[in-house]
């Protein structure tokens, strides 16, 4: 339980929140006046519950994953008030550095919500929530997936998919967006059913990778595409058009999902060495043919798709995306890591 081991997921949720503050990064502009800085100080003239509760939720991991890091055995007060204090001192830089983009505003407030955020993410190693919650989680963790770095960097993945699903104008196990030629897509409409059922299918062994015994991995499956899809549902419901709220999902989508989880049915027995490695090319092969079918908006089209009042749809828009598209890319890499490491292990 060294600090090393949560080194990664903390400078992946903080490079998370580093995007979200500092989008679109330019082009940067220099204050004009003392007052845009004492502007910082000041109360803003609209302050939504909205805002101040995604400023709080976001940095709860923060400050979760910072007291993981900072924690050492009989250490656990200390550990809260640095992870305290650095989430503090994080949320004013990131809060400093809006200051210098243009369409951005800072905020003293917004310091002190994130700040809120980071310490009640800190407070899950006190008493009594530490003993009743985050402990017994702690060791239904070590007890169900596999040891260490490997079992973290698996359930950051895992994460990070499903931040990608708060977006509801991507498809699901997709590429690209809902918009596009509706002919041509039609035109490879197999192709689209098949890239979904083996996406299901590679990210159901993906998840049977990181458990730590043979069983349990349809069960798993199952609950996340579950929640995935809640998560799809009740964000297109909210913050698409209204013509635009079901296309997220088709019938070939449906099909897909239901093959992939025929398929993956009798493979999760197989041994873990072949299934890392089925996963890997499945995972390779349904994101291959996602991009063929896979239909891509310049961003102005994109955001044309919401209907959000709240602000800031262009960074979030902009970084589901992102992860949308690149988690195969990162599943792979992280793939065949593991198989390697696996194989190593069964030498020796």
């Amino acid at each position: 339980m060294t600090s090393s081991r949560y080194r990664g997921s903390l400078a992946v949720w903080a490079l998370l929140l580093a995007y979200a503050s500092l989008y679109p990064f330019v082009p940067l502009r220099l204050p004009s006046s003392l007052d845009a800085v004492a502007g910082f100080f000041s109360r803003p003239r609209y302050v939504t519950d909205f805002d101040v509760a995604v400023n709080i939720l976001a940095y709860i991991p923060l400050g979760t994953l910072t007291c993981l890091y900072f924690r050492q055995p009989g250490g656990g007060a200390r550990a809260i008030f640095k992870a305290a204090a650095f989430g503090a001192a994080f949320s004013f830089v990131m809060e400093t550095c809006q200051l210098f983009i243009p369409g951005r505003i800072a905020s003293i407030y917004d310091t002190l919500a994130n700040a809120g955020g980071a310490l009640l993410g800190a407070l899950a190693f006190a008493d009594p929530f530490y003993s009743l919650v985050t402990r017994p989680l702690g060791e239904m963790r070590e007890r169900l997936l596999i040891a260490g770095v490997w079992g973290d960097a698996g359930l950051v993945l895992v994460m990070l998919w499903l931040i990608a699903q708060l977006n509801p104008a991507l498809p699901f196990f997709g590429a690209g967006n809902i918009p596009g030629d509706a002919a041509a897509v039609m035109q490879l409409e197999i192709l689209q059913w098949a890239a979904v059922a083996m996406s299901i299918w590679g990210f159901g062994l993906f998840i049977s990778s990181l458990l730590e015994g043979e069983k349990g991995a349809l069960r798993v499956t199952l609950v996340l595409l579950s929640v995935a899809l809640w998560l799809k549902f009740t964000a297109a419901s909210v913050m698409l058009q209204p013509h635009f709220a079901e296309e997220w999902v088709s019938t070939g989508r449906a099909i897909g999902l239901a093959v992939g989880i025929v398929f993956l049915v009798p493979t999760r027995r197989f041994p873990r060495s072949g299934r890392i490695y089925l996963a890997l090319v499945l995972v390779l092969a349904g994101a291959l043919c996602s991009k063929i079918v896979g239909a891509y908006s310049p961003l102005e089209d994109f955001l044309r798709l919401f209907r959000w009042p709240y602000g800031q749809l262009a960074s979030f828009a902009t970084l589901t995306r992102f992860l949308h598209e690149v988690w195969p890319l990162m599943a792979l890499v992280f793939l065949m890591a593991l198989f390697l490491r696996v194989r190593r292990d069964a030498m020796r």
